[in-house]
């Protein structure tokens, strides 16, 4: 359980610094000496002495400290568009059962296709998979996930017993394999990673991560926890309509499935589409404009729970096979289900983190994946000097364009780390009182 949780949101970011200076004033011996993981989001125009004062006030807080900048938190019910406020995000944890970390450990090299892209500073080649012959039956989850194998833990976490950690926390770039491999020796830890927002328009950098009093471009800051309270995981995912009933994987291979219930998955998917409300007199497709998915489901209490998503990145009618952003693709045997997901405004993200602290008093972090389409901020029509701060008290909320990595606990023992860049869906940890 944190010492302390806290999201402060503000048009003002005065305001802000502000209340870290005067209001965390009770709680600084404790904060002191404590490590803290922290997030800010801030506007595009903010300038950059205003930002690197709220740093310096953060690193204040804690000399011991990992944070990175992240995305503008959605919400439906400022006044103002969400995307003009600031947002910091405050988490301290007893440094008893918290070890803060830094990992430089390499993971996918981001294809240099016609975007800019940060080259990493590191002259280690990509792993590649084992090698099989042309016969053999290849378990491509066993042997994608694999291609990382053999990665040592951050030196900080080398010392730490797998059997104590039972979370932990941390902010990356947008190449996390060769730590989410590492960290997979803490096979019953619920592990959640948050990919930083894209700064090289806010900082000149690609990602923003602090670690102490240093500022890293790449790599990835966190900490682990082994406290003997264990946080339970939760997730949800707005705006999600079911195309599909659920059926069987019977074929796939690499990220690609093959046959669902024995059928050609990208007929099943098109039949879908054709049939549902939305695209009614319009020709069908499976196009890059539709937010189309694939989810695996677990079951739960005599039913159906969505577990996993992965983004359908495209489809052939004639050869029958769906191809998924994901390393590897569900399983055969493994019971999914498609998704469309509706082009709804975004999520009050702000506004279900009042209602749950007004009727609940259990402490709540979580990280939510953003639109980059949403990402660019309409016109002001109101004063930026009103004071409209609100503090939400026991809520750790970040998030990114760019999501985040999964990883929960169930039964004690670790799912295979994945990555949720659903727009709107959260992916969170919940301390109970």
């Amino acid at each position: 359980m944190a010492l302390h949780l806290s999201t402060i949101i503000s048009r003002n970011t005065a305001h802000i610094t502000a209340h870290i200076t005067a209001h965390l004033a009770a709680l600084q011996p404790t904060l002191a000496h404590n490590p803290l993981l922290y997030t800010i989001s801030t506007p595009l125009s903010t300038p950059g002495p205003t930002l690197s004062a709220l740093v310096s006030a953060l690193q204040t807080l804690s000399p011991h400290s990992a944070g990175c900048l992240a995305a503008a938190l959605p919400s439906s019910s400022r006044r103002a568009s969400w995307q003009h406020y600031t947002a910091v995000s405050l988490a301290s944890f007893d440094r008893g059962d918290a070890t803060l970390f830094r990992s430089t450990i390499p993971g996918r090299k981001a294809a240099q296709v016609g975007r800019w892209h940060a080259a990493r500073k590191s002259t280690q080649s990509d792993p590649v998979a084992p090698a099989h012959s042309e016969n053999e039956e290849v378990d491509w989850e066993v042997a994608l996930s694999n291609a990382y194998d053999g990665q040592d833990l951050p030196p900080e976490l080398a010392r730490l017993s797998a059997e104590d950690v039972h979370t932990v926390l941390y902010f990356s770039d947008n190449a996390p394999e060769g730590l989410t491999s590492s960290l997979s020796k803490f096979g019953s830890a619920n592990k959640l990673g948050l990919i930083g927002a894209s700064t090289p328009f806010v900082t000149g950098r690609p990602y923003t991560l602090f670690h102490n009093d240093r500022i890293y471009s790449d790599g990835a800051v966190g900490l682990c926890l082994t406290s003997s309270r264990r946080p339970t995981t939760y997730s949800s995912f707005p705006g999600l309509e079911a195309l599909t009933r659920p059926m069987v994987v019977t074929s796939s291979e690499g990220n690609m499935v093959n046959a669902l219930d024995n059928a050609n998955p990208s007929g099943l998917l098109l039949h879908a589409i054709r049939n549902h409300p939305s695209f009614a007199g319009r020709e069908p497709g499976i196009s890059p404009e539709l937010r189309l998915y694939m989810g695996t489901l677990k079951q739960k209490q005599g039913g159906h729970e969505l577990d996993q998503l992965s983004y359908i990145t495209s489809g052939d009618p004639s050869r029958g096979s769906l191809a998924l952003d994901t390393d590897a693709a569900p399983v055969e045997g493994t019971l999914v289900q498609m998704y469309l997901l509706s082009p709804s405004a975004p999520p009050d993200l702000v506004g279900e983190a009042q209602k749950h602290h007004t009727t609940n008093s259990s402490q709540r972090l979580a990280f939510v994946s953003t639109s980059l389409d949403e990402m660019e901020p309409p016109a002001l029509s109101d004063d930026p000097a009103v004071d409209d701060t609100i503090v939400l008290e026991n809520t750790f909320l970040a998030a990114s364009e760019n999501g985040s990595i999964v990883s929960r606990s169930s039964g004690g023992v670790s799912e295979r780390s994945w990555k949720c860049s659903i727009p709107g869906a959260t992916m969170g940890l919940e301390w109970l009182s």
